[in-house]
């Protein structure tokens, strides 16, 4: 599990296993990146998105989830990301098979949650504790796997797709912003080393 914590794995244990997920990285469309200013990614930081698909409620338990599998540190986590907008602007578009799942998997949330703690029934409002304690139980169903599968994809997708607010996960890993790349990049795409190799010198 994915989980910044004290009990689970470290911030610098979460970026190394980034590189084992190789999928979400389909989302990030050169061309839409370079459609991208700083004045358009300021107005939208600024603003608020609307719900597509989600409750305000489904929302909140969704937010609650993603943030305990990417919690907030020292640096900006799921919450401040925005993944929760990903989530919902997903089921409308791209992921929208997923949206069934997705509902059921909430109102399962919402049961474990009673089961558990009698007397509540949002994981949301649960402790930190609690969530964490709950979560680990669900570490291997269906809607685990979903969760955690959407937090890391929205929180290295493009902005355009609803998360990764303001380049927080570029920023966590150390991906360039830079829209424009020059050669040379290093020793190897300098024009005489190049040549160097293909010359076998």
């Amino acid at each position: 599990m994915i989980c910044v914590d004290n009990d689970f794995l470290s911030r610098r244990d979460f970026v190394g296993a980034v590189g084992s997920i190789g999928g979400f990285w389909l989302l990030s469309d050169p061309a839409a990146l370079l459609a991208a200013t700083d004045h358009a990614h300021q107005q939208a930081a600024a603003q608020t998105p609307k719900l597509l698909f989600l409750s305000p409620a489904q929302a909140r338990e969704i937010d609650a989830v993603t943030s305990r599998i990417i919690p907030t540190d020292d640096r900006p986590g799921a919450h401040e990301a925005g993944i929760v907008y990903f989530v919902d602007k997903s089921l409308t578009t791209f992921a929208k098979e997923q949206a069934p799942a997705i509902t059921e998997g909430l109102k399962k949330l919402a049961d474990d949650v009673s089961a558990k703690y009698p007397g509540q029934t949002k994981f949301s409002a649960l402790t930190v504790a609690q969530q964490d304690e709950l979560l680990k139980s669900m570490e291997q169903t269906a809607f685990f796997g979903t969760m955690r599968f959407v937090t890391i994809a929205g929180m290295f997708a493009l902005p355009t797709y609803g998360g990764n607010r303001n380049y927080a996960g570029w920023k966590l890993v150390g991906q360039d912003l830079t829209q424009d790349y020059k050669p040379p990049f290093g020793w190897y795409d300098e024009p005489k080393n190049k040549r160097a190799l293909m010359q076998g010198e």
